[in-house]
């Protein structure tokens, strides 16, 4: 099987991002290949080029496969579209598997799996060390046999911050499909259909560059307080895109802590004013010195795989509640 892909690049600077001085590079999109439920991938492989054909999987039998290709790059790094699949068999409308409940997962840079697969804490980014598979958050649906899906942005705050430069924030882009690529190019952004992607879990770590905003402000406190205002209203935009039955998981780490008791307090306001009985905290393990740190300081793959052992365990003594 074939499939045509339509890639995206973007420029990375090693240093300051614009700085014509520093060096930079044109960076492409990653992707794996996974083959009948296989945890490892058959295939991984760079697109770059903007339009090509790129070999998944070839055998010689004659039996039924189920072929998943998964993005290991974030969007706002590179973009890519599937347009075509060409193949000699036949493509069925739907694959037999079971219906598997699904978590969403909500963050920055710690949840796209950033840097996760070096040990250079000095390094920049590179997309071949950028694999949201082997991140917390899908490596704990799998171990809760659950699927996923992500919305996360090196670099990303859950507001607005004059001190981070970054033309969006999360809470400008969580109920729409893909709002960055839309508004570069003038085109109206959608709104995401939330009834058709109905998840069970959402798993909300934002806070890290917030708290980053507040060390390079004169005025901290103010930025932490709007931090808790901020997050008592996404709150509510995430329940009310997802409905009353959706676990939402206010989690924090595994970088700094340094808002997580204004989160805490945020989602206890919240709690109080609506009575949602639906939403809990959480708080990932700290990064160990005695562990390897990724790319610009960032959670390695070991860190990654202890914050995915945690997160089962919370959400599986979530499950037995709800049993």
């Amino acid at each position: 099987m074939f499939a045509e892909l339509e890639a995206q690049s973007s420029e990375e600077y090693d240093g300051t991002p614009g700085d014509p001085n520093v060096p930079h590079r044109t960076v492409w999109p990653w992707v794996s290949v996974f083959v009948d439920g296989s945890e490892e991938p058959a295939r991984t492989f760079e697109i770059n080029d903007r339009a090509t054909s790129h070999l998944l999987y070839a055998c010689g039998d004659e039996a039924e496969h189920v072929i998943r290709v998964v993005k290991l790059t974030e969007n706002i790094k590179t973009g890519l579209a599937l347009s075509g699949l060409c193949t000699d068999g036949s493509i069925l409308s739907q694959p037999k598997t079971q219906d598997k409940k699904r978590i969403e997962f909500i963050g920055d840079s710690i949840t796209c799996g950033f840097g996760l697969g070096t040990e250079e804490k000095d390094r920049f980014y590179y997309p071949q060390e950028e694999n949201v598979w082997m991140a917390h958050g899908p490596t704990a649906a799998r171990n809760l046999g659950m699927d996923w899906q992500m919305m996360c942005i090196s670099g990303i705050c859950l507001a607005p911050r004059k001190e981070i430069p970054m033309p969006v924030a999360m809470n400008m882009l969580y109920e729409y499909t893909d709002r960055p690529s839309q508004q570069m190019s003038e085109l109206d952004a959608d709104k995401w259909d939330f009834t058709m992607h109905s998840v069970d879990y959402v798993v909300i770590n934002l806070g890290t560059n917030d708290s980053t905003a507040a060390s390079f402000s004169d005025e901290p406190n103010k930025i932490e307080e709007q931090y808790g205002k901020d997050y008592i209203h996404f709150l509510k935009t995430v329940r009310k895109c997802n409905g009353a039955k959706t676990k939402i998981i206010c989690a924090m780490g595994s970088m700094d802590y340094y808002f997580y008791d204004t989160m805490v307090n945020a989602v206890n306001a919240y709690k109080a004013e609506t009575n949602d009985k639906n939403v809990y905290c959480f708080k990932y393990c700290r990064m160990s010195p005695a562990d390897p740190v990724g790319a610009c300081g960032h959670p390695s793959e070991v860190t990654q795989q202890k914050m995915a052992k945690e997160l089962t365990a919370f959400i599986q003594k979530l499950e037995e509640i709800t049993v």
